[in-house]
Order: C-alpha cells, then sequence, then structure tokens
C-alpha cells in the first residue's frame, strides 16, 4: 500500500474517532451545554488565528530549512564531481581519485541510512579525512591546486551544514504550541458547537483532519533526512555513476 495513503488514512480514522466522541460527550451531558454560550465566538476567532499563524510560522521555517538542506546536498554531491574531474589528469592523481570515490560510495551505502537513524557515519567521516590525506600526492601547480583546496572546503562545509541540519529544527516551545492548540481547538468545538447538525460535525472532522494533518506534516520535515518525506541521496548517486564512468 502507498504509505501517504496509509499515512492519511489512518489520519482519517482519528479525525473520525475525535469527532464521534465529541458527539458522545454532548449526548451525555445531555442539555446542560446548551443552556447559555460558554465561549464567546470572537474570543474563538481570535484565538484560532493566532494558532493558524504558529502552524504557518512552523511549516514555512521548517520548509525553508528542507529546501537549504537539499541545496546543500547538491552543492556537496557537485563540489566532490568538480574536485574530481580537476585530478582526473593530473600524475599520481589515482589514490587521490579513488579516495574520493570511496567517500562518495560510503555515503550512499552507510551514511544516508545512518542519518535515517539521527546521526552521522563514522566511516564517511574517516573516508572523508582520507581524501585530505591524499589531498599533496597529485602533481600540479598552484593555481589547480587552490580550485581542488576550495572545492573540497566547500564540500566539508556542507557537509557539517547537513550534520547540522539533520536533527529537528523547531523550537521546543513552538511544538508545545502545536499540540496545545490541537487540544485547545477541540475543547472550543465542543463548546462552540451547541446546536449540532450533520453539516457542523462534517465541519468539525474537516478542521480536526487539517489539523491533525498539518502536525504530522511539520512533524515529518522537522528532520529533513528521515520520515516519509525526506531527501534523496540522487545527488552522490549521479556522481558516484560519473566517476564509474570516467576512464
Amino acid at each position: 500500500m502507498n504509505p501517504f495513503l496509509a499515512l492519511f488514512s489512518l489520519i482519517t480514522l482519528i479525525s473520525i474517532v475525535i469527532s464521534a466522541a465529541l458527539v458522545l460527550l454532548r449526548r451525555r451531558g445531555s442539555g446542560r451545554w446548551r443552556t447559555k454560550e460558554h465561549i464567546n465566538p470572537s474570543i474563538f476567532s481570535f484565538f484560532y488565528t493566532l494558532y493558524a499563524f504558529f502552524i504557518g510560522f512552523a511549516i514555512v521555517t521548517l520548509w525553508s530549512a528542507f529546501l537549504t538542506a537539499k541545496t546543500n546536498v547538491i552543492r556537496e554531491a557537485d563540489s566532490i564531481m568538480i574536485v574530481y574531474r580537476t585530478a582526473k589528469n593530473l600524475p599520481g592523481s589515482e589514490p587521490f581519485r579513488q579516495s574520493l570515490k570511496n567517500y562518495v560510495k560510503t555515503v550512499i551505502e552507510d551514511e544516508w541510512p545512518q542519518m535515517e537513524k539521527g546521526s552521522m557515519s563514522l566511516e564517511a567521516s574517516r573516508r572523508f579525512d582520507d581524501i585530505w590525506s591524499h589531498f599533496y600526492e597529485p602533481k600540479s601547480d598552484s593555481t589547480t591546486k587552490d580550485e581542488i583546496y576550495t572545492n573540497l572546503t566547500e564540500a566539508g562545509r556542507q557537509r557539517s551544514s547537513r550534520a547540522g541540519i539533520m536533527q529537528g529544527n523547531l523550537y521546543p516551545p513552538v511544538w508545545v504550541i502545536l499540540v496545545f492548540g490541537v487540544i485547545s481547538v477541540t475543547f472550543g468545538l465542543y463548546f462552540l458547537n451547541r446546536e449540532p447538525t450533520l453539516v457542523s460535525l462534517i465541519y468539525e472532522f474537516m478542521v480536526i483532519f487539517l489539523l491533525l494533518s498539518c502536525i504530522y506534516f511539520i512533524y515529518d520535515i522537522d528532520t529533513p533526512f528521515s520520515g516519509m518525506i525526506n531527501i534523496k541521496p540522487a545527488p552522490f548517486q549521479a556522481v558516484y555513476q560519473k566517476m564509474v564512468s570516467l576512464p
């Protein structure tokens, strides 16, 4: 089954359960909660708007971080490829180029699965150090050496950025607000809908479904390299294929 279909089926089921629970609670409460207005609609509207702002803030912040991480992965892979192409025709560059291949292969096969679990690969780190240890072996002029150094430094910078953005990127207080907001909106719906109809009950389901979907989306993109929405190692795979195909 498609994982997204399974996910939203689960969210739909949870939304139905919560909506049904609100109906049952109202029936148990008989007419006591209908006798007067407990929550002013204008106050609830202000709260709803404020909460929508925090949801939007979280989504925009995390989506921006996700796109930045994706761009950094492409830059890192491109920098490694530029180094490999630059060193290709240099005498004595075979060990250096092999260390580049080994690093890219380790990133694909070992580091990416590790990143899905929330940590960088020690083996990939060692392979990257090997690249620097072979840096001075190829014989070249200072301009070529500077170009290789610049791109290796850029790859190292993007690798560090990848490690830094791998963990959650949303501040814990924002998570408290988001979770508390779902509870508060559900609470408000219970008291505001004093004369429930089929249309109002369907609307409650839609609101709850949308809230839960947004919270999951925020939770998923909070970690760019794990979850259902994640960054794939495609740039490194493409670079490795080019390295292997080059004579």
